[in-house]
């Protein structure tokens, strides 16, 4: 099975079944000895640009033929291929580097020489473009380390040039770490062991570094270091608080000696005295450090001193109420991990206490720990119990029954309670607490909640519990559905009810319809809204509610398109109570005598009906007979007095704003109920094992399209947009690209959104547009994404030609341009999308730049819009300390490299404005701005610049002496970016000295001081641990002394000197800070003079 790849050439293939397809085929190839016609020439065809090539390669690999390949030319071809891909940002980079791995599992002896380490860097900052590319290319590293000459090369670039703020450089010593021992690869290259460890613990202080900081932990741990081990002894004894909670979560389960561990911290006094110490002795971090200390090696301690492990789990546990909320929670998981080693019934105890007094903690993560821990306890009982019946002659067994049936009775008592609750938090709780043990204890068919869960034990102990009354099935469900009758209810809690109450399976489906009808009568829109719920409730008399609820709307509809205000208050009820319990019938596809099609005549009369009441001042006062456009704000609202003035209903004390705020609110909900209605019998359309009627289909689309384009109201709109993302979905995923369902979405967007005649606002006015545009490509099947390759294409081509046909547009119209624009920058905000628009990024900034200095508003704010979006997703976000507090000098992860593949034409064109002497300075702020964020990373031997580097840094310096001080402040920062922290900065810096030491214009004195400032800060932070302190020291006090702060620097301007000022305190030279001092003083004394 094929289909059209996301490039929207090729196919893209289900590998599962191409795999078997080849088996059967060189089987059969060589069972009666054939000819390979087919694919003998696979090899030669190997290119970047086909990705089934690469997927039809696995295949074979996997099959009998693989020995007979040409194992050299694979091997060219498929490196070849990865830097092609890499270089043009293809998308088929996964698949060639799968393909490469399997074919260096084939052939181990393959070396792989023409990949550098570049080559693996590049590769690993396409996670975010090719879910799954980082393990393959650290699959294909790890093969390439085993080269001893390789490995040390690599090594020593990467402790060389590379921060300790970079990740990358966590992944790829992992891979050098696991064929060749650290202390090696630390005496070859001359580095402290003592620095690699201190650079290692940087990463627990950075949120984006944790993750890959596991990896060389990992690989450390394999070797058995000891240098490791003693790390985290330091760690455990002198380490914040925060470093102990990220080293235990993320740290300690991959340091497979825990017991050397444990025996190393035996030895430290400090850390046996602490232990020993009493509860009251110990700060609120201390009590935390305890908890995590006491969790890691509880195993540990429990095996070396019973006493003293119960000693202090003890004092833990008669104290937990006393802590702080999350130690308390570090207590109660500790418990739980621990089970085996207390008695149940003072487990059970603790518990019962424990929940009921934090069941209602505002912090969702730590009810939701509680919830998570319930399957453990509950598995841990049963197996007790279990264990209890084996043996009747058991002393204590009708205690142990009775404290687990306490327990549980405590905690049915607490849902019971707490399901009444109006406050959200003790609420949800219980239902998820309901939940979790009817799934695990009451239900007929209980399910396996852990890997270690016994369910024959757990049914065993649900039907002690159902025999000794603590469960009553009948009973809890009685009480839910009296709870589902809460108009002012919570969404969640009230979808989690129903979906309880057909667990449990103790309905009365007649009350159900009952309800559902009695509401949808209801004017009341909060009650009517609840309608939904009954009918999930319906079973076996779902028929019997849809053929009532499709006469009542019959006979509702005219009465409400006839006067919607007397028929919604007193005369029937609103009508988005039979479309939404109609919708519900249809999702879930009941049999019934006649067709779901004969509803769409129905919404198709509300739909136009609703959207001629919300345009009725609109259409009244065109004195032509021609189509009223769209109802504006005003349109709405004079639309809404009209039909409440003319109504029949008598408002008696209900003031006429309340009155519109009701229509309205009927009127948007029945549009949404329109629109989910159309959508649901589209879906049931698309029966694979029937005829597709594209005609209704179209109806069901159009219904939708008519809510965005004609409709300004948020929620109505928001709800089309959710409904036409599900019909796309199903579309995209049951029809093959070439059926005429794909061609309805292909016009629906060209006719909506892409023709020049579709002209609206792109604010608020106008949302119905963009929100149409992002919910149909967005829900486009991913593995293809045809509509949305399709409509980008078609977009950036038309904006690349850069027409000024068709002038300014009238009143609140924009230009096509803005439109598109706009609807650009709502795909490439979307996260979800990223991968697929990834390769549109140098298009996509060109068009940016091109329209950022338009002349008409609308599409230069577009544009600066677009290009914002861009900068997001290409320079990624600050990485954050542990403490959320903004760093001086932030890392970045994009370099000057990965521009040039990702921006080639458009870094190239960034250059070119910021050269040009009719660009304005704010384009110029923009693009500097985006150049402050790029890296020079070193990542060959070779020292050589690339083109694009040494013209961007040369622009850099030329900027230094602009009029605009946040020019020269940016132009600062990338001219510091642009030179890697090892060799280059440094030179830099002391020739920007030496340059400043004899300048006499303010500006460009200025613009090297923020070059210094700057350069100072990235040493002070990138050069941790790869410089030393000393080396460090000595290089600021010579850039000092090169820069020669001197009495002659008076000749300056007070301001140049303030920044004089900032720079020596950043250097905290003593002596320069009391001349500028005093020199400013002299100058404001001057002034005041």
């Amino acid at each position: 099975q094929t289909d059209t790849d996301e490039g929207g050439s090729g196919t893209c293939i289900n590998q599962s079944t191409l795999n078997m397809n080849f088996r059967v085929y060189y089987h059969i190839v060589y069972k009666y000895g054939l000819e390979d016609k087919h694919f003998q020439d696979l090899p030669d065809r190997l290119n970047y640009t086909e990705t089934n090539l690469f997927l039809m390669l696995q295949s074979i690999l996997l099959t009998e033929h693989w020995s007979r390949l040409d194992c050299q030319l694979l091997e060219r071809k498929c490196l070849d291929s990865i830097k092609e891909a890499l270089k043009f940002n293809s998308s088929s980079l996964m698949a060639i580097l799968k393909a490469t791995n399997l074919l260096v599992k084939k052939f181990p002896k393959l070396e792989l020489l023409p990949m550098k380490l570049d080559h693996f860097y590049h590769c690993l900052q396409r996670q975010s473009q090719a879910v799954g590319s980082r393990e393959e290319t650290l699959t294909l590293f790890n093969h390439c380390c085993r080269q001893k000459k390789r490995a040390y090369f690599y090594f020593h670039l990467i402790m060389e040039f590379w921060p300790w703020t970079n990740r990358n450089k966590y992944y790829l010593l992992s891979g050098i770490l696991n064929s060749h021992p650290l202390n090696e690869l630390l005496d070859a290259s001359g580095h402290s062991e003592v620095e690699f460890f201190q650079g290692l613990r940087l990463s627990l202080s950075y949120k984006g570094l944790r993750a890959a900081s596991q990896y060389p932990v990992k690989s450390l741990s394999n070797q058995r270091s000891a240098a490791l081990l003693g790390l985290a002894v330091d760690l455990l004894v002198n380490g914040s608080v925060a470093e102990l909670q990220n080293f235990y979560s993320q740290w300690f389960l991959r340091i497979q000696e825990r017991d050397v561990l444990f025996q190393l911290l035996q030895s430290k006094p400090e850390i046996v005295e602490f232990l020993a110490s009493s509860e009251a002795a110990r700060t609120p971090s201390e009590q935390l450090r305890l908890v995590l200390i006491f969790s890691m090696f509880a195993k540990e301690i429990y095996a070396a001193s019973k006493l003293h492990f119960f000693k202090i789990s003890t004092e833990l546990l008669t104290n937990c109420h006393c802590l702080e909320m999350a130690t308390q929670l570090m207590v109660f998981k500790f418990l739980v991990d621990n089970l085996t080693n207390f008695a149940v019934e003072d487990c059970l105890e603790f518990f019962n206490v424990f929940i009921e007094r934090h069941r209602n903690v505002d912090n969702a993560e730590f009810r939701n720990t509680l919830l998570g821990k319930m399957p453990i306890i509950i598995n841990h009982t049963a197996k007790h119990y279990n264990r209890a019946l084996k043996v009747d002659h058991l002393s204590g067994y009708d205690a142990l029954a009775e404290n687990i049936k306490r327990f549980f009775s405590q905690l049915q008592e607490l849902i019971q309670r707490d399901v009444k609750s109006d406050i959200y938090q003790p609420k949800i709780f219980a239902l998820k607490l309901l939940e979790i043990l009817n799934k695990s204890l009451y239900a007929e068919q209980v399910i396996k909640n852990t890997k270690m869960c016994s369910t024959q034990q757990n049914q065993q102990l649900g039907a002690y519990l159902l025999e000794s009354k603590v469960f009553q099935p009948k009973l809890v469900s009685d009480q839910l559905f009296g709870c589902l009758n809460d108009p002012q209810g919570f969404d969640d809690a009230l979808e989690l009810i129903v979906s309880l109450l057909l667990q449990l399976n103790h309905i009365d489906p007649q009350l159900s319809v009952e309800q559902c009808l009695k509401l949808c009568q209801s004017s009341e829109v909060d009650e009517c809204s609840l309608v939904s719920l009954y009918a999930q409730l319906a079973g076996d008399q779902s028929s019997h509610l849809y053929e009532q609820c499709v006469i009542a709307l019959n006979r509702q509809k005219n009465l409400y398109l006839d006067d919607p205000l007397q028929a919604s208050k007193s005369n029937g009820g609103h009508l988005f109570g039979y479309l939404a319990v109609l919708n519900e019938m249809v999702k879930a596809n009941i049999k019934i005598k006649g067709s779901f099609l004969e509803l769409l005549p129905h919404l198709e009369d509300i739909l136009n009906g609703i959207l001629r009441f919300l345009n009725l001042a609109n259409i009244r006062n065109r004195a032509d007979n021609q189509e009223a456009g769209a109802a504006s704000f005003q349109d709405m609202d004079e639309s809404l007095q009209l039909l409440v003035s003319e109504s029949s209903y008598n408002i008696g004390e209900e003031t006429p704003e309340n009155c519109r705020k009701y229509l309205l609110m009927s009127f948007w909900l029945t549009l949404k109920g329109c629109c989910d209605l159309s959508t649901s019998i589209g879906c049931s359309l698309l029966n694979p094992q029937a005829e597709v009627n594209f005609e209704a289909l179209q109806r069901c689309l159009d219904i939708n399209v008519a809510v965005l384009i004609r409709c300004r109201h948020k929620g109505a709109i928001e709800a089309a947009g959710l409904s036409i993302g599900r019909l796309t979905r199903n579309i995209t995923q049951s029809l093959d690209s070439h059926s005429q369902g794909f061609v309805m979405l292909h016009e629906c967007l060209d006719r909506e959104l892409l023709s020049d005649s579709r002209q609206v606002s792109t604010t608020r006015r106008g949302a119905g547009f963009a929100i149409m545009f992002l919910h149909v490509l967005k829900n486009d099947n991913p593995r293809q994404r045809l509509l949305l390759h399709r409509a980008v294409q078609r977009i950036l081509q038309r904006l690349s030609k850069a027409t000024t046909a068709g002038g300014d547009c009238a009143g609140n119209l924009d230009r096509w341009e803005a439109l598109a624009l706009h609807y650009l920058c709502v795909l490439v905000r979307d996260t979800e999308l990223r991968p697929a628009m990834s390769k549109y990024y140098n298009e996509i900034m060109l068009v940016a730049m091109e329209h950022i200095d338009h002349a008409e508003w609308t599409i230069s704010n577009a544009a600066l819009q677009l290009y914002g979006a861009s900068l997001g997703k290409l320079a990624g976000q600050r990485q954050a300390t542990e403490f959320e507090m903004p760093l001086a000098w932030e890392p970045c992860d994009l370099n000057y490299d990965e521009l040039s593949h990702l921006l080639p034409k458009a870094s190239e064109q960034m250059l070119q404005s910021c050269q040009s002497q009719q660009v304005t300075t704010s384009s110029i702020i923009l693009f500097l701005g985006f150049l402050s964020k790029i890296e020079h990373l070193r990542t060959s031997g070779d020292r050589k610049l690339s083109p694009m580097l040494h013209s961007f840094r040369r622009l850099s310096w030329q900027l230094l002496r602009h009029k605009c001080e946040q020019v020269r402040q940016l132009a600062a920062t990338c001219f510091v970016r642009s030179h890697e922290f090892r060799c280059d900065l440094p030179a830099a810096l002391l020739a920007s000295a030496k340059v400043a030491a004899h300048l006499n214009e303010d500006n460009f004195y200025e613009g090297l001081l923020y070059t210094l400032h700057a350069g100072v800060l990235k040493l002070q932070h990138e050069a941790r641990h790869v410089w030393t302190a000393e080396s460090l020291d000595k290089f600021l006090r010579r850039l000092l002394a090169t820069l020669e702060v001197t009495e002659q620097v008076r000749r300056f301007k007070p301001y140049t000197l303030n920044v004089l000022l900032e720079l020596s305190r950043l250097l905290n030279a003593k002596k320069e800070i009391d001349l500028v001092q005093q020199l400013l003083k002299e100058a404001s004394q001057l002034e005041a003079a």
